[in-house]
């Protein structure tokens, strides 16, 4: 059986905070319309997240918070060579050359659901606690579903426990 050297290659997933901005007024605003008629809504973030100048600062750190919050979750992967700007939230994950067709689109879009996922967790805090423990759970199952897709594309099989009885 000949054993091969697997190759290895740094992938570099990068996001826009225009990107997601759109993204995070179109979640925001969805939580919004459903709130529509009840007394939880308030006044003044009902079209979108970010409504004055004030919170785009606020959005700026929490973007911030999120992209160091991955950094740290996934630092076994990462590879260090690019780092991310103030307008640019980038991750350089190293991935064998030879991997599932699909995977890189998966990892991207897990990656961009973290990212808002945290974002709007922070942004509802203080408005829905309930909205941001939800989205403080599909935070940590986007960041779960990235770490498995790694996972994946390095062949490592999943963890089954077996019962010896």
């Amino acid at each position: 059986m000949k054993d091969e050297k697997k190759v290895w290659e740094t992938v570099l997933f990068s996001f826009s905070g225009d990107e997601i901005l759109r993204e995070l007024t179109a979640e925001s605003s969805y939580v919004a319309k459903s709130l529509v008629g009840t007394a939880e809504l308030q006044p003044g973030w009902s079209r979108s997240i970010v409504v004055t100048e004030d919170d785009r600062l606020f959005l700026d750190r929490w973007l911030s918070d999120a992209r160091d919050a991955m950094t740290r979750s996934l630092s076994a992967y990462l590879s260090g060579e690019f780092a991310s700007t103030d307008n640019r939230v980038v991750f350089a994950i190293v991935l064998p050359e030879h991997r599932a067709q699909g995977l890189d689109e998966s990892i991207c879009h897990q990656l961009e659901r973290a990212i808002v996922h945290h974002v709007l967790a922070q942004w509802f805090a203080t408005k829905l606690p309930d909205e941001s423990a939800r989205r403080q759970l599909q935070y940590e199952g986007a960041l779960s579903a990235v770490k498995s897709d790694i996972g994946l594309a390095r062949n490592r099989r999943p963890h089954r426990p077996t019962n010896y009885f």
